[in-house]
């Protein structure tokens, strides 16, 4: 069963959205696809993780993709977990592609002439497994035995360890073995270690500990925010800003009519500005021809909000629009 599913880094969404609104030949506009590359390839090993994943039973595990948990003053995230009144396992993805070198001290990736080196994921995951121990003490919630894997995504993707390093050939395995490791794993604790009752404690405490990460996109890439290219942007062509005439925004690159394409823009605010608006920095920042625009599209959406008439503040909802 999933209790935590899969969604895009938020970081990620928010670089793509300002990669769209700022111009081609920004200064800073080569840093933010980097980080859009690198962010996008984690993302797409944490799919495959999860391919392989809808492949268990449904019933034999409690699924968690991406959880982000405190420990002390900062946070370790767990790219999957699963949870059994058996055991749990902690899984880190790699999704890099040529080859993958395991060194106790470190990893090396070389690929296309290019070689880089690593933080070893898998001291990240030893300390992962040491962090989730300490928050189930810290909750005196009874303890069960936690395994953790290396899961290498891609196929193509060749793996060497160092002579010797037994426990790197223990735990680092491509992402088409998962099931079988987990077999090998379902033999080994083969008995219940927790009541059904802990579990559900389990489930609850990663949930309501879960802290999505939130960052101020602008200023991680000292960037102001005159530099972004306000208005609404077509769905289609991605063309900024689009005309709005007779209640509809019209593509004045590729022609399309839209009644909603500013649903998009909203989203847009939320994630490269700040949680919250007025009708005013809705209106600069969609550049809306009049507040009476504003007033009649946002009672459709049911945003939460708080004050009255002018003062009205509109709240960003837990889901985007």
């Amino acid at each position: 069963m999933v209790e935590k599913e899969l969604t895009p880094p938020t970081f990620l969404l928010q670089a793509e959205v300002l990669e769209s609104r700022l111009p081609e030949t920004h200064v800073k506009m080569t840093e933010i696809r980097s980080k859009i590359r690198i962010f996008k390839s984690g993302y797409n090993g944490e799919k495959t993780l999860k391919y392989y994943l809808e492949q268990i039973p449904d019933h034999k595990y409690h699924i968690f993709h991406g959880l982000r948990l405190p420990i002390g003053n900062t946070f370790f995230q767990i790219d999957a977990l699963l949870l059994s009144q058996k055991f749990i396992l902690i899984l880190d993805a790699k999704n890099h592609s040529g080859t993958l070198r395991f060194e106790k001290n470190q990893l090396i990736h070389e690929y296309g002439g290019n070689r880089e080196v690593y933080e070893n994921p898998i001291a990240q995951i030893n300390r992962h497994k040491i962090s989730l121990r300490y928050l189930f003490e810290k909750y005196k919630i009874s303890q069960i035995p936690i395994e953790n894997l290396v899961s290498v995504c891609k196929p193509s993707t060749e793996i060497l360890i160092s002579p010797g390093y037994k426990e790197a050939e223990q735990k680092v395995i491509k992402a088409y073995n998962l099931l079988t490791k987990v077999d090998e794993l379902e033999e080994k604790y083969s008995e219940n270690r927790i009541t059904k009752n802990t579990l559900k404690q389990m489930i609850k405490l990663l949930l309501e500990q879960h802290t999505p990460q939130k960052i101020d996109i602008l200023n991680y890439f000292q960037i102001k925010g005159e530099e972004l290219i306000p208005g609404v942007q077509c769905p289609r062509c991605l063309y900024i800003p689009m005309d709005y005439k007779r209640a509809c925004w019209i593509c004045p690159k590729c022609l399309l009519f839209s009644k909603d394409a500013f649903l998009n823009g909203i989203n847009h605010y939320f994630l490269l500005i700040k949680p919250s608006f007025n009708n005013p920095e809705i209106r600069k920042f969609l550049l809306m021809p009049s507040s009476r625009t504003i007033t009649s599209n946002l009672p459709k959406l049911n945003l939460p909000y708080t004050g009255t008439k002018r003062g009205r503040i509109y709240h960003q909802p837990k889901d985007f629009l």
